[in-house]
């Protein structure tokens, strides 16, 4: 009895007719995009001033290690009137800036042996790439949630603070379980960013209308939705602007603020008696800038006599809080105000 068998050989496209460079910067620029697309802040991150994040590139074309933002103050003189001579009273215009420092971030895999490869059928490549760009997801976010509600500016002159406190709590340890997040702290929030036309959080546009974000943390998400007051809102709410990446996945709106959640919003036992304290994040334009100073890099390698493989995948990219010297002198947080308030467990 004669038998037949058809065998047929699959080969990796990728690997066996693509030049291994391409290979490479493929898979860098597919783990970069994977990563960013994955994370809380990618509604939020554009190439423009307009955005909370601004992702700035121009470090890719030049040298060094920093990037320079500037801000433009606006005039605030009287100006000329009648036939009172201009020439000479004319008005300096005045700029401020801030750095963001740029860095090499890397991460790696390595597979123990070829044992272990045996033992699966599973694209090694493929589930690298996964697994690193989820690992960049999760960096590149703590980055951003560290940066925003780190030193948050506080001042006495509402012109520049950007740090509001929950019920009647003056401070972050004078906070207690009752003094937690209400509808009015979203409405104190915006006030205070609109306090002084010439320091003002300038909004995000959605369809042209001035709309800020405002970031809660779950429990916090909780207190918010036992308020009447938030949920009367909710039922009178007009929808508008559905479409635009802001809305996603939105709690709610109130005051012209979209609420969003997440579980990265810090949280720490450092209210009255051990209170959880969530540290809400009111958010404008150009809130963070996100510098990249080069192209993302992929590389594969052997270890001990090709027994093992590696995958590694790195950029040169720097994340910081917007702040500028209005004053000439102190910093002042540009685009973000840090709303504390109780943030009880269940």
């Amino acid at each position: 009895m004669e038998s037949k068998f058809d065998i047929q050989l699959f080969a990796e496209t990728e690997i066996s007719s693509v030049d291994p460079t391409l290979v490479m910067t493929a898979y860098a620029k597919e783990t970069w995009k994977a990563g960013l697309d994955k994370g809380f802040f990618k509604k939020f991150t554009g190439d423009s001033a307009e955005y909370i994040v601004h992702m700035k590139t121009e470090l890719k074309k030049e040298a060094g290690d920093s990037i320079t933002i500037p801000l433009l103050l606006p005039l605030t003189g009287a100006g000329i009137t009648g036939d009172n001579q201009l020439e000479g009273n004319e008005e300096a215009m005045i700029y401020r800036s801030f750095n963001v420092i740029i860095d090499q971030i890397r991460n790696g895999i390595r597979i123990k042996g070829k044992m272990e490869e045996k033992r699966t059928q599973l694209n090694l490549r493929r589930d690298a790439k996964t697994s690193l760009s989820g690992w960049l997801s999760r960096k590149t976010d703590k980055m951003i949630f560290d940066k925003l509600s780190t030193n948050p500016t506080q001042s006495t002159n509402p012109s520049y603070n950007r740090l509001l406190f929950g019920g009647s709590a003056t401070s972050e340890n004078s906070i207690g379980a009752a003094d937690t997040f209400k509808a009015e702290m979203i409405g104190k929030a915006k006030r205070l960013a609109t306090a002084d036309e010439n320091t003002m959080i300038k909004p995000v546009q959605v369809d042209g209308i001035d709309t800020y974000v405002m970031i809660i943390d779950p429990c916090q998400a909780r207190d918010l939705m036992a308020d009447p007051v938030w949920r009367e809102a909710q039922e009178h709410a007009n929808i508008r602007g559905e479409d635009n990446p802001i809305f996603s996945g939105k709690l709610g709106m109130y005051e012209g603020v979209v609420v969003h959640v997440s579980p990265r919003i810090w949280r720490t036992d450092t209210g009255a008696s051990g209170t959880k304290v969530g540290h809400a994040l009111f958010l404008g334009a150009q809130a963070a800038v996100f510098a990249v100073g080069e192209e993302p890099t992929w590389a594969e390698d052997t270890f001990d006599y090709g027994n093992q493989v590696g995958f590694k995948f790195g950029r040169i990219f720097g994340i910081e809080k917007a702040q500028f010297k209005y004053d000439g002198v102190n910093p002042v947080d540009f685009g973000c105000i840090n709303v504390l308030t109780a943030s009880e467990d269940d």
